[in-house]
């Protein structure tokens, strides 16, 4: 009887665990994705993302997030999409497992903001693009963890050093980029700054998911240059002239990113955006059909 007991109260203490737990994330995630245009707060995204950690799964997230109307409020649309952005980098490692099979929901939330004339509905459109791509490509690459980030040897060994890996992974990487850059295309393009400058709250509610898509694009940027090196000591470079081309185009596009990034001063104390050197980080010499190091990178 005594165990019994025992047992009873160690249940209810784990039951009123659980309550405290569900209740501060509910608060955390009702803050997060408020309707108020101005950016999510720090606090609120960490306490979601130890949560996912404290559980070891995102069930918990997305218990809440289907109780939100997302279709209802544009500025908690987006504001939701850039804290799944952080939960699908910095969660726990189950996150995007958890969420990879949430992809339709957010194809259907896609396609109804984008067809909306709301200010906010193609940057939605376009943000989601990028969960989506994140999605596919840790569903492809699961030795890839949600920072991107990952050794030379652990990248070489998902290579096998096999030109058709190689080959499929960069195009993978460099579909990523592409919503990547046309995501900060439409932010950039829907700012107005005499109302919505980096300084005002409403601009950096636009401009705030640009820091989790700086963070991916770099480690994207320098995989991709690796593997590029990769392919064109594997395959003659004429099989890879469509790779080049897309490569350097990004490239300038990711440049142009970083360099407007960098001006803006409300990014100065949250990121150190990155640089890129004046030429692609590699380039190809005709006449020895080979690509070399470029001399920018020392």
């Amino acid at each position: 009887m005594q165990r019994a007991l025992m047992n009873r109260r160690a249940t209810s203490s784990l039951d009123a665990q659980r309550i405290e737990f569900e209740k501060a994330q509910m608060q955390h995630f009702s803050k997060a994705t408020s309707s108020q245009e101005l950016p999510v707060k720090t606090k609120h995204v960490r306490g979601l993302i130890i949560g996912t950690h404290h559980e070891r799964s995102a069930h918990t997230f997305w218990s809440l997030a289907e109780r939100i109307p997302l279709q209802d409020h544009p500025i908690t649309c987006w504001k939701f999409c850039h804290v799944l952005h952080k939960l699908l980098r910095e969660g726990y490692r189950s996150t995007v497992r958890d969420t990879f099979n949430r992809r339709e929901m957010l194809r259907e939330l896609a396609g109804f903001w984008g067809h909306l004339p709301d200010a906010y509905g193609k940057l939605i459109e376009s943000y989601i693009q990028v969960l989506l791509a994140k999605l596919r490509f840790h569903g492809k690459y699961a030795g890839f963890p949600g920072t991107l980030s990952l050794s030379d040897d652990d990248l070489e060994k998902m290579g096998e050093n096999d030109p058709n890996s190689y080959f499929e992974m960069a195009v993978d990487i460099l579909d990523y980029l592409e919503a990547i850059v046309n995501m900060q295309t439409a932010v950039f393009g829907s700012l107005d700054m005499s109302r919505s400058s980096s300084m005002t709250k409403e601009g950096q509610c636009r401009l705030a998911p640009l820091i989790p898509c700086i963070q991916d694009s770099i480690a994207l940027y320098n995989h991709a240059m690796k593997i590029m090196f990769r392919l064109h000591s594997l395959l003659p470079p004429d099989l890879l002239s469509g790779h080049r081309q897309r490569f350097n185009k990004l490239f300038t596009a990711l440049k142009q990113f970083y360099a407007k990034s960098a001006n803006l001063q409300y990014f100065k104390t949250l990121i150190q955006v990155p640089q890129l050197p004046d030429v692609s980080g590699v380039c190809y010499t005709a006449s020895a059909a080979v690509w070399v190091p470029s001399e920018s990178l020392g």
